[in-house]
């Protein structure tokens, strides 16, 4: 699938969870590149529900370079007992303004979708100057929302996976 230059590439999303110590080859197989930030992350009530029960590190985030579309993963897990329980998977609009972001959306939508065997719940959301889409799965082992969100074309997209 091609938009403008962006080759846009399928990514492996991990659908079962990882041990912590799975993480690094993990990235290794796809490519992955560790990126050490130095701010401050935190987890939001509407990404992880209950968040208040778990005590999270700060993740350990990975680029990839997925065709020539830049991918972060960022994994979050708990302080106590290195549980993952959380990766991100983050895409936004790329310098050069080449619309992409859509068809990565749809794309990412698609193969959940089939990986899952379930179709997602799919909410439109439109305030004053800016819109998003929300897609939701849930299954036993996980729950699984995307998004897309923009203020004229779409300027970010992520999938969130949280390991129940």
């Amino acid at each position: 699938m091609k938009k403008g230059n962006v080759k846009i590439k399928n990514t492996d999303f991990e659908f079962k969870q990882p041990k912590f110590s799975e993480i690094q080859s993990i990235e290794k197989l796809n490519g992955g590149i560790k990126y050490a930030r130095n701010i401050d992350i935190r987890l939001s009530n509407s990404y992880f529900p209950e968040i208040e029960k778990y005590e999270f590190a700060q993740p350990i985030i990975y680029h990839r370079d997925t065709a020539n579309l830049d991918t972060q993963i960022s994994y979050f897990f708990t302080k106590n007992d290195s549980i993952v329980r959380l990766i991100e998977y983050s895409w936004d609009q790329d310098k050069k303004k080449e619309l992409f972001i859509d068809s990565l959306y749809q794309l990412n939508k698609k193969k959940i979708s089939e990986e899952l065997a379930i179709k997602g719940l799919e909410k439109n959301e439109k305030v004053d100057y800016w819109w998003q889409k929300i897609v939701r799965w849930d299954n036993t082992s996980m729950h699984i929302y995307s998004f897309i969100f923009g203020i004229e074309e779409a300027q970010r997209t992520r999938v969130i996976v949280r390991f129940k």
